[in-house]
């Protein structure tokens, strides 16, 4: 009996990490070994009770669960429109918006809209890991750029340059660029001077910036930043958006890309073809959130900061170095010398049933690094505290 074919694509590609990641916690617990898992973003906090309100009014309206419009229910778009305005202080073409089910469906979108088989898209190393999967998925080559932190995890123009033409040597021209400030996972501040050097230089080599932008809001001592609040951005930027960290809508999937309407139309054609849209319940709570302005995202960085002191005690307590003024839901600490994040994540998880991310899985240069997530208790932060002082001697 011939087995169904497997096309290339999904051969060569890995699981998401936290996937199989996530399934070893799962078993783990089932053996009664209770696992702190401080390695995933997915918000605990709950958003508003008043979009609680309206996802179970709206729910009972006609036409709740019929399909909706591919650029969204009535208001959906000028409200994210309005966001940009009141948020970013940038205003955009409305007919440049296109809503998505979360950000990470617009990596995809975009990259089977603007590479064809064997053009390669330059890659944040460390970063985001759907970045590499979504460039492979589509055909493309994933060309790194590394991030130092003597450099405050920012590209370097020159680097750039070099590693560009070296591709387009080698068969594989470069078409776009990630890139995601605040940084995840170093939590970088995004340096407005610099990426205006990588815009410029995007613009001068016909190369598409997508900037991915999910962690403006969350313990930003910045005022939020947009690639678009840069010069010249708007001919060759696209920027991805997401309600699911700054409003704890994760499981809700909403999103949006924003840019000229003539630079995101391909995008749009690739979303039409794959996506239908959230519930319509769903959309208007994301109208509702981001109507709510900074009272909701105060008093949710208020709570992150008091968890992100706990989750500094714990790295501290590790030996692990944490840069200050970092960024958005996570912590990223350098390790102690004898140590790299790989061999430091699997010995929390065996010896004290505590899940740090290893760095190594957002890229190369991640390796002397884990990554601590705030999105859990402070009591099981406080927990998973003890447990590390408690082990710390077999851990040095």
């Amino acid at each position: 009996m011939k087995k169904p074919h497997v096309a290339a694509r999904a051969a060569r590609s890995s699981n998401y990490y936290f996937a199989d990641k996530l399934a070893e916690i799962r078993r783990m617990m089932a053996e009664g070994k209770d696992v702190i898992n401080l390695g995933v973003g997915s918000p605990d906090l709950p958003p508003m009770n008043e979009i609680l309100g309206e996802i179970n009014r709206d729910m009972q309206e006609a036409d709740a669960f019929r399909y909706q419009p591919y650029q969204g229910s009535a208001g959906l778009v000028d409200g994210m429109g309005q966001y940009l305005r009141s948020a970013f202080g940038i205003a955009m073409d409305v007919r440049g918006i296109v809503p998505l089910m979360g950000s990470k469906e617009g990596c995809g979108f975009l990259s089977l809209a603007h590479l064809d088989p064997g053009d390669a898209a330059l890659v944040p190393n460390p970063g985001y890991p759907t970045y590499s999967s979504a460039t492979r998925l589509a055909g493309g080559v994933v060309c790194p750029y590394n991030l130092d932190e003597e450099e405050n995890f920012h590209p370097d123009v020159a680097a750039l340059d070099v590693l560009t033409r070296r591709s387009a040597d080698e068969g594989h021209p470069v078409r776009l660029m990630w890139l995601n400030y605040p940084h995840m996972p170093t939590g970088a501040s995004p340096d407005a001077v610099r990426l205006q050097e990588v815009v410029d230089w995007a613009r001068e080599n016909g190369l598409l910036v997508v900037h991915d932008n999910p962690y403006a809001r969350v313990l930003n001592a910045q005022p939020p930043f947009s690639i678009h609040q840069l010069n010249g951005s708007l001919d060759h930027c696209i920027e991805l958006h997401s309600l699911s960290k700054s409003h704890r809508l994760s499981g809700a999937r909403i999103g949006f890309a924003v840019g000229a309407p003539g630079l995101i139309g391909p995008m749009y054609k690739v979303s039409t073809q794959f996506a239908s849209g959230s519930w319509r319940p769903l959309q208007k709570a994301a109208m509702m959130a981001m109507e709510a302005g900074e009272a909701d995202i105060a008093q949710m960085n208020e709570s992150l900061r008091r968890r992100r002191e706990t989750g500094l005690r714990l790295l501290c307590e590790l030996g692990c170095h944490v840069r200050e003024g970092q960024a958005g839901l996570f912590l990223w600490a350098r390790t102690p010398e004898a140590w790299d994040g790989d061999r430091l994540s699997d010995a929390l998880l065996e010896q004290c049933h505590v899940f740090l991310t290893p760095g190594s899985v957002f890229g190369s240069q991640g390796l002397p690094f884990v990554r601590l997530s705030l999105c859990s208790t402070p009591g099981r932060l406080a927990e998973a505290h003890d447990r590390i002082r408690i082990a710390s001697p077999l851990l040095s």
